[in-house]
C-alpha cells in the first residue's frame, strides 16, 4: 500500500478560510474584506478541519484502487491493489454489521474481518431481460447487489431453498409426535412385530 496527497493544499480552500482576516482579493479591491468566523479559521483541537472526514474510492490505473479520505480541503490516497481493496471492503461491512447489531456483545478495540451478514431484506428481480440480480440490505442500510447468469440463478435458489427446508426426517418426527400426543395410533411396524 502507498499513500499520496491528491490535491493541493491551495486547490479547494474557500478564499474566506485561505485569505487573513481584513485581506481582500485582488478582483475586488475596493469593497472591504469580511472577517473570517473563528469557528471556519481553526478547527476544534481533535476535529478534522472541515467537519467529519469524508470518503470516495476510484479506479487509480490497471490493477490498482484509490481509497481516497478527505478531512476539510485536503484529499489523502492510500493506493490499494484489488484483492487488498476487496478485503478492506469486507472488514468495513463487518465491522459496521457487528457494531450496528445491539444484540452483540463485542468489546471496543475487536479487530472484524468477516462475519455471517445479516440480511434485514432483499430485492430480486433482472436488471436486463434475462439477466437475474440479487440485492441485499445490510446493517445500517448498506445495499450490496448481486448479478447472476440464468444457469447460477437457478442453483443459488435452489441451494438456498433446499437450506431454508426443514429436513424430512424432523418433519416425519413432528408428525409422529403430534399423533402420539393426540393419542392417534400410530402405524404399525411393517416388519409384523
Amino acid at each position: 500500500m502507498t499513500s499520496s496527497e491528491t490535491a493541493s493544499p491551495e486547490a479547494s480552500i474557500p478564499p474566506e478560510v485561505s485569505k487573513p482576516p481584513g485581506a481582500s482579493t485582488s478582483a475586488d479591491a475596493s469593497k472591504p474584506a469580511e472577517a473570517v468566523p473563528p469557528a471556519a479559521a481553526a478547527p476544534a483541537p481533535g476535529t478534522a478541519p472541515g467537519g467529519a472526514p469524508r470518503f470516495s474510492v476510484v479506479t487509480a490505473g490497471p490493477d490498482e484502487v484509490e481509497l481516497v479520505v478527505a478531512f476539510g480541503p485536503r484529499d489523502y490516497a492510500i493506493r490499494l491493489a484489488p484483492a487488498e481493496a476487496a478485503e478492506l471492503g469486507v472488514a468495513l461491512l463487518a465491522t459496521a454489521s457487528v457494531a450496528a447489531d445491539a444484540a452483540q456483545d463485542v468489546p471496543a478495540g475487536t479487530r472484524v474481518e468477516n462475519c455471517f451478514f445479516p440480511v434485514l431484506g432483499w430485492t430480486a428481480g433482472e436488471v436486463a431481460p434475462g439477466v437475474p440480480a440479487l440485492a441485499l440490505r445490510l446493517a445500517e442500510g448498506t445495499e450490496i447487489a448481486f448479478q447472476f447468469d440464468r444457469a447460477t440463478a437457478r442453483t443459488c435458489g435452489r441451494d438456498l431453498a433446499r437450506s431454508g427446508r426443514v429436513p424430512f426426517r424432523e418433519r416425519l418426527r413432528g408428525v409422529l409426535w403430534r399423533a402420539l400426543r393426540r393419542g392417534a395410533p400410530t402405524p404399525a411396524d411393517p416388519q409384523g412385530a
